[in-house]
């Protein structure tokens, strides 16, 4: 008896890096967002398959919902896939090295007269802001923007209050 496998009822999109993006759902849902083309072909069982579109490499392959629990064979007709979508207008050589490029000119920056300038203007800022009383006060009736103190708390709060925090 095999255990029953539910599947999400939405599609999941998730960008890994600016270039790469990961969908996955059901088959139906990946072809109405119009992600697959209609002629392709698909895998069978954990197969997988490449194509591109000219400005895009993607890469399709039947992949276990997540939180789905036991061995991978369970899952080899489940209607749950994962294509990832690659732009491919530049190689990943071109890529890092303008990443690298940004970086080197970003470091140059914040060594300059000017970025060390713009560095303690920040920091000068930031103790201003962190030594304004009305603008503390006002950040501590958001809730959940300042973090509780950690610690036993004092015994003259009874237990009701105490459990809230």
């Amino acid at each position: 008896m095999s255990p029953l496998i539910v599947t999400p009822t939405e599609l999941t999109i998730s960008m890994i890096y600016p270039d790469l993006a990961t969908f996955q759902g059901t088959r139906a849902m990946l072809e109405a967002e119009g992600i697959v083309p209609a002629n392709i072909k698909w895998p069978d069982g954990y197969d997988d398959l490449w194509w591109d579109d000219g400005k895009f490499r993607y890469f399709i392959r039947r992949k276990r919902p997540d939180g789905a629990k036991g061995p991978r064979k369970l899952f080899v007709a489940v209607d749950w896939w994962s294509v990832r979508q690659l732009f491919i207008a530049e190689d990943h050589f071109t890529r890092e090295l303008k990443r690298k490029e940004r970086e080197v000119a970003e470091y140059v920056y914040i060594n300059s007269a000017k970025g060390r300038v713009e560095t303690v203007r920040r920091y000068n800022s930031y103790m201003a802001a962190c030594e304004d009383k009305k603008f503390q006060a006002f950040k501590a009736l958001i809730p959940g923007l300042i973090k509780p103190k950690r610690g036993r708390h004092p015994k003259n709060i009874n237990q009701t209050e105490g459990a809230a925090v």
